[in-house]
């Protein structure tokens, strides 16, 4: 049988040879090949899968800098803690890339590869694995978080409530007699109600991966099944039906109140799902109608009234107001908007006052809201370290469970007790252990935390990120668009030759009216706030790589570079020298008049003005902080002087900015990377942490592990201490689940049973099991109320 698989994909963004000769080299590593049509991106990829998965092989893709055509399938399931087992036997399908699990949502999604098998395929596959799915549309989501009417468990605890309660006053002699018959009758009733919880336990127990399910299946039957003999006459001993029934009492009702937590705990993603939905007026055909905000076109100007959400992302084209837009940034103040900027505005904000006309851009699955909805569901996906851990040891532990339940059996009939006795305290065993806050512990906690984040305007794509963030020493930065704002603004005027400087900007705003280039919209945009008014020139010729030479109102004016000015043999006096040698760093542009220089312009790129405090933040952190940049030296050791950062490297290509995370991470150091642009998608794809800036690129977006959607660097200090609390809350979740089994495992086996006569009987080791569950629940649900301990300080930006 050949060891060598063959699938074919499509490669994304090939186009030439020496594409191709990338990702060989990469795959060359995992003892792949590849033979590439360059023309359609369809791909053979041949590899040994002793030795690589699809997913190493996709993975090796993307890091030559390239991505496979990939399609994703949500399904809901209820694979109970067999969630590990699940994934990886997924995982394994034909044409899989990678399958995510979240016991919290009870969703799965499956990657996987159009070109080698079909969706429906997929599924059928995964059913032969002995899973029952279903497609999960916003029925199915529905369903998951509307699970189980409260009829059915609120009855089970009620009867066994019943039997525990009866059978407590017999004890004590508070009631007479009661019949055994009764309490059979009332464990019988209680099983029938969980009989969905029964068919799952058997069932994993049946595949040879049992859960908690199974653990309390077996306990209630087998004491159900014991009294129901003993009660016949065909065993000996006392029977004790109201353990059965107080088992699946306790344990049916606690699920749901877990349930019902988790669904409150997950409130926040249901409440931006809603911001979808609704209904919107469109101006066509010079009529207001109103329309389902699903048939809303890229195009359409939506009319926004105040008090109204709005329902596509767009430009104002028509009147004024104020949007809160704190769903986005966290900030709670409105936001004024107003057609004359054409001010963007994005979908689930509210316009608080004004009126609005908006020309859409993006609608539904489109929009910036749509984009974190997806996002944050996808966080529960991804699981940190220490939770894929926990994943494997609830595995162990229910196996280990089974075995000193049979033990315990064992024991007490050696020991001489009855066999009533001895299966008491195995059914004891099996009901008072708890696997289940192990699988839910920080699945729930993540869940909690990446909608938190994104209130704080980070968007988090796993629940890794929680766990890397914290564990991140070395940040590099990227420098336009992250620690600085990447628009440029007249800093200062500097006159020559007796012009003013209104003289200089009013000559040099009307050379550079008809250029978009960003010096160019610096000088107009300065010109407006300073009120001076620009003249229309009379001809206007650009000079590649200098600058602009333009007639206004009679005179030659050059705007540009020192180079322009040598050219037009213009002569700079010693003081202009002098000026742009004080100032290296900064954009200078010279202008000149009818051949004589009338001054000089400094146009920096502004540091955002949170940039100075995160930088202090993550030092007292001790994490090292790094400047990367593709500008030259002057004008990023600039910007490092100003914000106290030691490390700075300049002049770099995207590929130097890859190879410089690659260098650091090589050395030990576990290396975030945030940046903005195209050219930073490598290095922010590369590093152990990539945070895109959220008005970045499009493909540095994609590539980030996070997304900055606040544009807003204060969100990274914000989201590493989140990332604490999340540790935090993770260790006791787990420290809780494992003292809680540590300390009632050996109780319910009967350690005191003979020293003390204290024994915990099924049915309130279950009452103790179910507690334990829904503190973990309780626990997880608390990080509602976190708070950034950060506050950002009023501060102005220092000037680059």
């Amino acid at each position: 049988m050949s060891s060598v698989a063959e699938e074919k994909v499509r490669v994304v963004g090939v186009d030439c040879p020496a594409c191709s000769v990338a990702i060989q080299r990469r795959l060359a590593g995992l003892g792949a090949s590849i033979d590439i049509d360059l023309v359609t991106g369809e791909a053979l990829v041949r590899f040994d899968p002793r030795k690589a998965t699809l997913r190493d092989v996709a993975r090796a893709i993307r890091d030559a800098g390239y991505d496979v055509e990939k399609r994703s399938l949500t399904l809901l399931v209820d694979v109970g803690e067999e969630a590990a087992r699940f994934e990886a036997a997924v995982a394994r399908v034909r044409g899989v890339f990678e399958c995510r699990y979240s016991p919290v949502t009870k969703l799965a999604r499956v990657v996987y590869n159009p070109y080698s098998i079909t969706e429906k395929e997929l599924v059928e596959e995964i059913e032969k694995l002995g899973f029952k799915v279903s497609r999960a549309g916003e029925e199915a989501v529905k369903e998951v978080e509307e699970r189980g009417a409260p009829l059915a468990p609120l009855a089970s605890f009620a009867l066994g409530l019943a039997a525990v309660t009866l059978h407590a006053g017999e004890a004590f002699a508070l009631i007479p007699h009661v019949h055994e018959a009764l309490y059979a009758a009332l464990a019988a009733l209680v099983l029938l109600l969980n009989a969905r919880l029964l068919n799952n336990g058997f069932r994993a127990l049946a595949r040879r991966s049992p859960t908690m399910d199974s653990l309390v299946a077996l306990s209630s039957t087998v004491t159900f099944a014991y009294s129901a003999l003993a009660m016949l006459g065909a065993a000996h001993g006392a029977t004790f039906f109201e353990a059965s029934a107080g088992v699946l009492g306790f344990v049916s009702a606690g699920k749901y109140l877990e349930e019902r937590l988790k669904a409150r705990a997950l409130q926040s993603i249901r409440e931006l799902v809603e911001l979808q939905r609704g209904r919107a007026r469109v101006v066509r055909d010079g009529s207001v109608l109103e329309v389902d905000s699903s048939e809303l076109k890229v195009g359409d100007i939506v009319e926004v009234r105040a008090g109204e959400l709005i329902s596509v992302d767009g430009v104002v084209v028509e009147g004024w107001g104020y949007v809160d837009e704190s769903t986005f940034t966290g900030e709670p103040v409105p936001r004024f908007k107003t057609a004359e900027r054409r001010d963007p505005v994005l979908a689930g904000t509210l316009l608080t006052s004004g009126f609005l006309r908006v020309m859409a851009t993006r609608v539904g699955r489109d929009t910036n809201l749509a984009y974190i909805i997806e996002t944050v569901k996808e966080a529960q996906f991804r699981k940190p370290g220490f939770q894929r851990l926990a994943d494997r040891l609830v595995g162990y532990l229910t196996w280990a469970v089974l075995m000193l339940s049979a033990f315990t059996f064992v024991f007490w009939l050696l020991s001489g007790e009855s066999v009533s006795t001895a299966a008491m305290f195995a059914a004891a065993v099996l009901a008072v252990t708890c696997p289940c806050p192990l699988g839910i512990a920080v699945p729930l906690v993540t869940a909690v935390a990446a909608v938190k984040a994104a209130k704080l305007g980070v968007l988090v794509r796993g629940g890794d990120v929680f766990e890397k963030i914290v564990r991140v020493d070395t940040v590099v930065f990227d420098k336009t668009g992250t620690l600085t704002s990447g628009l440029l603004a007249v800093r200062a005027v500097y006159t020559f030759n007796g012009y003013s400087e209104a003289e200089v900007l009013k000559l040099a705003g009307s050379a550079e009216r008809r250029s978009e280039h960003p010096i160019a919209i610096a000088l107009v945009k300065s010109c407006a706030e300073v009120g001076v008014e620009l003249a229309e020139p009379e001809s206007y010729d650009h000079v590649p790589g200098m600058g602009i030479i333009a007639k206004v109102e009679g005179r030659t004016v050059a705007v540009g570079s020192l180079r322009l000015m040598e050219q037009l043999e213009v002569a700079v006096p010693r003081e202009a020298l002098d000026v742009a040698a004080r100032l290296a760093g900064a954009t200078l542009i010279f202008v000149a008049v009818d051949g004589r220089l009338a001054g000089l312009v400094e146009v920096r790129d502004a540091v955002r003005a949170e940039a100075p405090l995160v930088v202090q933040y993550l030092k007292r952190e001790g994490v090292e902080v790094v400047l990367a940049t593709g500008d030259g030296r002057s004008a990023g050791e600039s910007v490092a002087r100003a914000l106290g950062i030691e490390k700075v490297y300049c002049e770099l290509r995207p590929e130097d900015k890859a190879d410089l995370v690659e260098e650091l991470q090589r050395g030990g150091r576990r290396v975030a990377f945030v940046g903005d642009g195209i050219n930073d998608a490598a290095a922010i794809g590369r590093a152990f942490l990539g945070v895109a800036m959220g008005g970045g690129a499009d493909v540095s977006r994609e590539a980030g592990d996070a997304v900055i959607m606040s544009n807003d660097l204060l969100a990274l200090a914000h989201l590493r201490e989140l990332g604490k609390a999340v540790g935090r809350k993770a260790v006791e979740n787990h420290a809780w689940a494992f003292a809680y089994n540590a300390v009632l495992v050996p109780v319910a086996a009967g350690a005191l049973y003979r020293s003390m006569g204290l024994a915990l009987r099924p049915e309130l080791a279950a009452l103790a099991m179910i507690l334990s569950d829904v503190s973990v629940v309780a626990n997880a649900a608390t990080l509602l109320r976190w708070k950034p301990p950060l506050a950002r300080r009023a501060r102005a930006a220092p000037s680059m």
